[in-house]
């Protein structure tokens, strides 16, 4: 979802890096599902995988 997010940006407008705070947590937890605590712990998880280079 956060990949996504930066990808659907306009070039222009697109950071070096995806943020993950593009996503909200209400986004994250109603897709997988879970409250709004997994929702945050499964974010930055990703945002984690993101920064070690995991480009999908």
């Amino acid at each position: 979802m956060i990949l996504a997010a930066h990808a659907a940006l306009p070039a222009a407008q697109r950071p070096e890096r995806p943020d993950m705070y593009a996503v909200t947590l209400e986004v994250v937890g109603e897709a997988l599902g879970v409250s709004r605590t997994v929702a945050g712990e499964r974010r930055q998880a990703a945002a984690d995988l993101i920064a070690g280079g995991y480009t999908g």
